[in-house]
């Protein structure tokens, strides 16, 4: 061969088109991994800070010291380790300079009839210059027998002694600063039913800050809030340093059957928010819920939140903070966004005149069909239909070839249910880019993107009516998403695949940490949902998996 002989240009330009191929493929996977990471960043607590910190800063470490003491052993109600907990805690509080009062009082909880007890809550008041209402912080000191309690909730009652102390060494407060160690939470919430139903102080609380823990690692969310929080959210959102918190998971909360010492608050009339850790589910009301496995970064995440809070609270006005709930979320790591819950349903009539709009230009550029979206809107329905049959029936084999205690392993320790939640996510994977490419080969992608949108619409006006808390999850990767598909429509066709992988950034960041929450929290017993959750964010980059359009006609 004469090595002499020019290049053919043909064979240049394809090796180019071969090329740019590739970068557009690898981009769009680039895009899809660095909106999953993002929205990861979100679920990240503080670093622990040690024993050189200052002293009016809170310290993990010096809580820790505290904590060794208060979960040395287990220590349920009416036990000796019980009563030498209780002792530690008012000469605690006595070092400090405070007068801690102990309330005590014979309970019948109002959970199960068989559940009672004679409780001893621990009580302190701290004056404030000119107090408007009380602050309150809340966390139990007794534990379950099965365990001593270092994270449920001895990392809240350390923490409690490690922010008064930091208080203390800094600017007064305004406000009176009530402690609130209640008694017999794990016997039914006997402790906070007795401050309620018994304690002078209930009259001067205007607001509760309840600390708690399910497991033993991981951030603190703050997960519930009394209704009409409009006021407290907007205030918690400019004190806490680094706040997560989700009005998806307050609504979906509610619907649950899950109580905490909040719930007597609340009942009791008193306005509040509650924060808790819930990863390391196998630490959880277990022997190895002790100080060594305790998260440092959770402590500390705790304590970063009380002290900032109650430093925050305690300068203002408490005597009315109720106002219209509100819609929040955490979008870039710390960083949070809320509006008042009314405004979804102004919204959601917004996102409706948009894909009207759609609608029309998508006809007038004849890149939509009304045959192919009425064919395409199948597409999204099977997919999610499959994944949320075929799952949890994969899902039953588990625990029917497994013993209990493998199970529950798999279940409560994210080593091990990594492993498996990868293996349904790749199934899941199967379900749906196999059922995108075998259709798109007969629906015009653009049409199969737009019923899609369509889909995505319809849970949005369904949010925002029955859940608007999570109406955010809903309408912002749809509005984003709309975006992108006008965008396509001005584009050469087969030519804007990453459009849809762009402009589905902002829902895979939004959903990306519900996910992880729900998968660490609930555990893959919800491996259905969790699926189907998956294969519905997976609409929104579709076009990335439709085949290009050939010479085959289509609709």
């Amino acid at each position: 061969m004469n090595s002499n002989q020019p290049i053919s240009p043909v064979i240049s330009q394809q090796t180019h088109i071969r090329w740019v191929t590739w970068f557009r493929r690898i981009s769009v996977f680039v895009l899809i991994a660095a909106s999953i990471f993002v929205g990861m960043l979100q679920i990240q607590a503080p670093k622990p800070v040690g024993n050189d910190a200052p002293a009016d800063q809170f310290s993990a470490e010096r809580a820790l010291e505290k904590l060794k003491v208060i979960a040395k052993n287990a220590h349920p109600i009416g036990s000796a380790s019980h009563t030498e907990v209780r002792d530690y805690l008012i000469s605690e509080l006595r070092q400090l300079g405070y007068q801690p009062e102990i309330q005590k009082a014979t309970v019948s909880s109002d959970i199960a009839t068989d559940l009672s007890g004679n409780i001893e809550n621990i009580v302190t008041r701290i004056p404030g210059t000119d107090s408007s209402k009380a602050l309150m912080i809340a966390a139990h000191y007794d534990s379950v027998p099965e365990g001593p309690g270092a994270a449920d909730d001895g990392a809240g009652i350390a923490a409690m002694l490690e922010t008064v102390r930091a208080i203390q060494a800094g600017q007064p407060l305004k406000n009176d600063l009530i402690l609130l160690m209640t008694d017999g939470e794990e016997m039914g919430l006997l402790g906070a039913k007795a401050f309620i139903q018994g304690h002078p102080w209930v009259q001067d609380v205007g607001l509760v800050l309840n600390f708690e823990a399910r497991g033993n690692k991981g951030p603190v969310f703050m997960f519930e809030t009394s209704d009409q929080n409009g006021w407290i959210i907007q205030e918690f959102m400019k004190a806490a340093p680094q706040p997560i918190a989700y009005s998806l998971i307050y609504n979906v909360y509610k619907l649950m059957p899950n109580d905490t010492d909040l719930t007597v608050f609340k009942q009791g009339g008193l306005p509040g928010m509650n924060f808790a850790f819930g990863m390391g589910l196998d630490a959880y009301h277990s022997p190895t819920d002790t100080p060594e496995n305790l998260d440092r970064s959770s402590l500390q995440h705790h304590g970063e939140y009380m002290l900032n809070l109650s430093r925050h609270f305690g300068q203002l006005d408490l005597s009315e903070v109720r106002q219209e709930d509100r819609v929040y979320f955490n979008v870039f790591g710390w960083h949070m966004v809320s509006y008042p819950q009314s405004w979804a349903i102004g919204f959601i009539a917004l996102g409706v005149l948009l894909f009207v709009f759609t609608l029309w230009h998508g006809f007038r550029q004849h890149r939509l069909t009304l045959r192919g979206m009425v064919g395409g809107i199948l597409i999204p329905i099977g997919s999610l239909g499959l994944v949320y049959g075929v799952i949890p029936l994969l899902w039953r084999f588990i625990p029917s070839n497994l013993s209990r205690d493998r199970y529950m392993d798999i279940l409560t320790k994210s080593d091990i249910s990594v492993y498996y939640l990868i293996g349904l996510l790749a199934v899941t994977a199967l379900i749906t880019i196999g059922l995108y490419r075998w259709f798109s080969r007969y629906v015009r992608t653009e049409n199969v993107w737009a019923s899609i949108l369509f889909l995505w619409l319809l849970f949005g006006v369904a949010t925002a009516f029955m859940l608007p808390g999570g109406s955010y999850l809903m309408f912002w990767p749809f509005v984003f998403s709309l975006i992108g598909i006008n965008i396509s429509f001005r584009c050469r066709e087969g030519r804007w695949k990453w459009l849809a992988a762009l402009f589905a950034v902002p829902g895979l960041v939004l959903i990306t940490p519900i996910f992880y929450l729900v998968y660490m929290m609930m555990t893959l017993n919800m491996a259905g949902a969790l699926m189907t959750v998956v294969a519905l964010a997976s609409t929104l980059i579709y076009p990335v998996f439709s085949k290009r359009l050939g010479t085959r006609k289509h609709s």
